[in-house]
C-alpha cells in the first residue's frame, strides 16, 4: 500500500476537492467510509448530498479551541493499493484508516480525545484521510516521524489483507513517476516514462564508472546531456548533477532535467562519490588506472564554472586570470610552457 502525506491549512478547500469531480473527472461516487464519529459517516453516504460547510465546521472546532491556530492545520494522507491488488470493501478501508491514525498517533484506538478526521473514498483503489491537527482535549497534535509511522501502518494492513508488500520507508525507494509523466508516456506509446528510462541509464553508467570523469563520459556515450552543479563556496567542488535526454522535451521545446536525487536516492552525487571511493580503496588496479588519467573533462568544466561565477559578479579580470592560470598549468604539465 502506498501512502502519501501533504500538509496544508485550508480544511474546506480540501473537502471540496475530495467531494468534487477531481482534476480530470476521476472522482466517482465520493463518500465517507470512516470518521471520528459514526454520525458523520451516516450523514455522508454514497446516496446523500455532502454537507461540506457543516463537516468543515465540525472538523475545525478543535482548531478554534486552541489559543493559536497551528500551521499547518490539516494533515492530508492518500492511501492507495498497488496495481493487481483486490478491491477492499468499505469496512476494510475503514480499518485501514483507523490503523494509520493509530500508528501515527493522531487518533489512537480507544482514545476519544484524539484528532477529528474523515476518510473519503471516491475510487475503488484508494481513500483520502483529512485530519485536523488539534486534539479534542485542547492540545496540539504531534506529527513527528509520521512518514515512518505511516510506513509501519502500511506494512500492518498489507499483511492483514494479503496486499502487495511495498518497499520499506527508509527513503531508499526510487521516485515514482508523476501522474503527468505516466499519462504523457501513455499518449506517446512509450513502455516507460522518461524518468524511469533515465534512472536505468544513469544507474548503468554509475556501475560502470570508477570516478566522476568516467561517469560523465558514460552518460555522454549514452546520448544524455549532463549539467554539473558546483558549490557556492568552492566553485571547483561538484556537489550535484542533472541529466536530460534530448528526445524528451516540454511543449515549448525545452529540455527536461532530472537531478540524481529525483531519479533515486542512491544516485545522488554524495552517494556516487562515496561508492566510487569505496571501490577504489578495495581495488589496487582501479586506483592505478584512476591515478594515470590525464586532465579531465570534469576539470575543464570546473574551471569554466569558476570563471563564469566571477563573470556573474562582474569580476572580468578575475575570470580571465582563472582561465589564464589554468591554461598555463596545462602547458607546463605537457612540457610546452614558455621558459622565462
Amino acid at each position: 500500500m502506498i501512502g502519501k502525506v501533504v500538509r496544508g491549512n485550508d480544511v474546506g478547500g480540501l473537502l471540496r476537492y475530495l467531494f468534487g469531480p477531481g482534476r480530470a473527472n476521476e472522482h466517482t461516487n465520493p463518500h465517507v467510509v470512516a470518521a471520528w464519529d459514526d454520525g458523520v459517516v451516516a450523514a455522508h453516504t454514497s446516496r446523500s448530498d455532502p454537507r461540506l460547510k457543516r463537516l468543515t465546521a465540525l472538523l475545525e472546532q478543535p482548531l478554534a479551541a486552541l489559543d493559536n491556530r497551528p500551521s499547518p492545520a490539516v494533515w492530508h494522507c492518500s492511501l492507495r493499493t498497488a496495481p493487481g491488488d483486490r478491491e477492499l470493501t468499505a469496512a476494510e478501508w475503514a480499518d485501514v484508516a483507523a490503523e494509520v491514525l493509530h500508528q501515527t498517533g493522531l487518533a489512537p484506538r480507544r482514545d476519544t480525545s484524539g484528532c477529528r478526521w474523515v476518510a473519503v473514498r471516491h475510487a475503488g483503489d484508494h481513500i483520502h484521510l483529512a485530519v485536523t491537527l488539534a486534539r479534542q482535549d485542547g492540545r496540539r497534535a504531534r506529527t513527528s516521524h509520521d512518514y515512518a509511522r505511516l510506513g509501519a501502518a502500511c506494512r500492518v494492513v498489507e499483511e492483514r489483507y494479503g496486499l502487495t508488500i511495498t518497499p520499506a520507508r527508509d527513503r531508499t525507494a526510487p521516485r515514482r513517476p508523476t501522474r503527468a509523466e505516466s499519462e504523457k508516456a501513455l499518449r506517446q506509446g512509450l513502455p516507460e516514462t522518461p524518468r524511469q528510462q533515465l534512472r536505468r541509464q544513469v544507474r548503468r553508467a554509475a556501475l560502470s564508472s570508477i570516478d566522476l570523469d568516467t561517469f560523465v563520459e558514460q552518460l555522454h556515450t549514452a546520448g544524455l546531456q549532463v549539467r554539473l552543479r558546483f558549490s557556492e563556496l568552492d566553485q571547483t567542488m561538484v556537489t550535484g548533477y542533472a541529466v536530460s535526454d534530448p528526445v524528451n522535451r516540454t511543449a515549448t521545446g525545452d529540455l527536461v532535467w532530472f537531478g540524481g536525487g529525483k531519479l533515486a536516492p542512491q544516485l545522488t552525487m554524495p552517494r556516487l562519490l562515496a561508492s566510487w571511493s569505496d571501490g577504489q580503496r578495495h581495488s589496487p588496479a582501479t586506483r592505478t588506472r584512476a591515478s594515470r588519467r590525464p586532465a579531465s573533462t570534469t576539470q575543464t568544466l570546473k574551471t569554466l564554472a569558476a570563471a563564469a561565477s566571477k563573470l556573474e559578479r562582474g569580476d572580468v579580470l578575475g575570470a580571465l586570470s582563472t582561465l589564464s592560470a589554468t591554461h598555463a598549468l596545462s602547458l607546463k604539465a605537457h612540457g610546452t610552457g614558455r621558459r622565462q
